[in-house]
C-alpha cells in the first residue's frame, strides 16, 4: 500500500491569517467530535472501561467499609470521569485504521492536530456528562447542596477532563489496527493509577497519591463539598496549576508522538 504523506499545516491553511487558521482547525475537530460521539460511545471497549470497569470498581472498594460520604462523592466522581474520559482515545486510531476511514480522514484537509482535537473533544464530552451523575446522588441522598460550591466543581470537571482526555490519546499511539491491542496497554496503566489514587479516603492517608493526577482532581472536588484542600491554604490553585501542567504535558507528548507513528499505520 502506498504510504499517504502527512500534510503539512502551512499547506492545508494556505493563505489564512492566523486566526483563520485556529478557527478553521477547530471547527474541524468539531466534526470530528460529532462523528466519534455517534460511532464509539456504544462500542464494547467504550462501554467496558467506560461503564462496568467504574461500576465493578466501586463496589469493590466500597463494600464492607464505613466511608464517610463526602469520599464516596469525590471518589466516585474521580473514579467515573478519568475511566470515562478516556475511554474512546484509545480505540478510535486502532477502529479507524481497521475500517481504512483514517485514510479518509488523512485526505481531507485537515491536520492530524486537528484530528486529535476532534478526539479530544469527544472524549471531554463523555467524560464532563458522566461525572455529573455521582454529584447527582450525593446532592439528593446525601444533602451536598447545603454546602456544595458548584463553580469550584464544574471548573475541577472541565479541567481534569481535558487533562485526562489528552492522556488518553498517548494510549493510543502504537500504530496497531487491533482495540484489544490498546485495551490491554490501558488497562495495564491506567488501574496502577487509580490504585495510587487515595479513592475513597483521606488524601492524606495516602501520601504517595501525590504522583497521581487524579489525586489533585478528588482535592477539588473535596472542596467544593465542603472540605478544605489536603495540600494548605493555597491548595485549589495548586491542584488546578497541577492538573494543567498535566493536561499540556500529554497533549503535546499526543501531537509529538501521532505525528511520528501516523505513516506506520498505512504500510502492510
Amino acid at each position: 500500500m502506498e504510504v499517504i504523506p502527512i500534510k503539512e499545516e502551512a499547506d492545508i491553511f494556505l493563505g489564512e491569517s492566523n486566526y483563520g487558521k485556529i478557527l478553521t482547525q477547530v471547527k474541524r475537530s468539531f466534526a470530528i467530535t460529532k462523528k466519534d460521539l455517534k460511532i464509539y460511545y456504544n462500542k464494547g471497549p467504550v462501554v467496558i472501561q467506560g461503564f462496568l470497569f467504574p461500576l465493578i470498581l466501586f463496589f469493590a472498594f466500597t463494600v464492607g467499609r464505613k466511608i464517610i460520604p463526602i469520599y464516596i462523592i469525590s471518589g466516585l466522581m474521580a473514579m467515573v470521569l478519568f475511566m470515562t474520559s478516556t475511554s474512546i482515545g484509545p480505540v478510535v486510531f486502532p477502529w479507524e485504521t481497521r475500517a481504512k476511514t483514517l485514510e479518509r480522514l488523512i485526505a481531507c484537509p485537515i491536520s492530524i492536530k486537528t484530528i486529535l482535537l476532534g478526539n479530544i473533544w469527544s472524549s471531554f464530552i463523555f467524560g464532563c456528562i458522566f461525572s455529573m451523575v455521582p454529584l447527582l446522588l450525593g446532592v439528593i441522598f446525601f444533602g451536598f447542596w447545603m454546602s456544595i460550591n458548584i463553580l469550584i466543581i464544574i471548573l475541577g470537571i472541565l479541567v481534569a477532563s481535558l487533562a485526562f482526555s489528552s492522556f488518553s490519546l498517548i494510549l493510543s499511539v502504537p500504530p496497531t489496527d487491533t482495540p484489544a491491542s490498546t485495551m490491554i496497554l490501558t488497562i495495564l496503566i491506567k488501574f496502577p493509577i487509580l490504585l495510587l489514587t487515595p479513592l475513597f479516603m483521606p488524601i492524606n492517608a495516602a501520601p504517595y497519591g501525590i504522583i497521581s493526577p487524579l489525586t489533585y482532581f478528588t482535592d477539588i472536588i473535596n472542596v467544593g463539598l465542603g472540605e478544605n484542600s489536603v495540600f494548605g491554604p493555597y491548595g485549589l490553585l495548586l491542584d488546578f496549576c497541577i492538573l494543567i501542567m498535566f493536561g499540556f504535558v500529554f497533549l503535546s507528548l499526543a501531537f509529538v508522538l501521532h505525528s511520528k507513528t501516523l505513516q506506520k499505520r498505512f504500510r502492510g
